[in-house]
């Protein structure tokens, strides 16, 4: 089927012909599949989930939805795509804290913010995580995106609905924050270290 067929379906199927998502994904079933491994595949979940349980539930998720408005094929396809990484960010998140030290990231910490006098473990992440969520969420979910999911600013911008832009400009208030939290409870363990010391 030629993308010109599949673009007329989706926009018979934006209008509310809603069983005709049957016929959009059986056409496009191999590429969705494969799309599905890539997410497996970059995320490194750990997880044991395979690109047809992946692909079938973003069909269920979109069966349910009520407008579905998707112009072209390229459209459709970005949109799963964006639906099967959130679902795998939603498996990761219903894990327990630990499951940060089975995600694989390429980039130190200390890197990665950019400070080399920021170099915090695995237990100081999640509390720090748990810190700046009580702050701001946005940029706790930014800071777990980056950190802990390894994604790129692009990919982030498709996630969030934001720019590339403001999600770089946002990354730096982030950063700001991580070394202000840093130093203050540095400066807050060096006081209870003199009080204990003065005991």
């Amino acid at each position: 089927m030629t993308e010109q067929s599949i673009t007329v379906l989706l926009d018979k199927l934006g209008k509310g012909e809603k069983d005709l998502l049957d016929d959009v994904y059986s056409q496009l079933y191999a590429e969705i599949k494969a799309i599905a491994y890539n997410q497996i595949k970059q995320l490194k979940t750990g997880q044991t989930i395979t690109p047809t349980v992946m692909a079938n539930e973003c069909y269920i998720k979109l069966a349910k939805k009520n407008n579905i408005n998707l112009s072209n094929k390229r459209h459709f396809l970005n949109y799963l795509a964006k639906s099967m990484r959130l679902l795998l960010i939603d498996i990761l998140r219903s894990k327990s804290s630990k499951k940060r030290q089975h995600i694989t990231s390429n980039q130190t910490f200390s890197s990665m913010i950019g400070d080399d006098d920021v170099n915090l473990e695995w237990l100081e992440i999640d509390i720090l995580l748990k810190k700046i969520e009580r702050i701001n969420v946005e940029y706790s979910e930014l800071l777990e995106y980056k950190l802990i999911f390894n994604l790129t600013f692009k990919e982030i911008s498709e996630i969030v609905n934001k720019s590339e832009r403001q999600v770089m400009r946002n990354w730096s208030h982030v950063t700001t924050l991580i070394m202000a939290l840093t130093k203050e409870n540095r400066d807050d363990e060096s006081k209870n270290g003199s009080v204990e010391t003065s005991q």
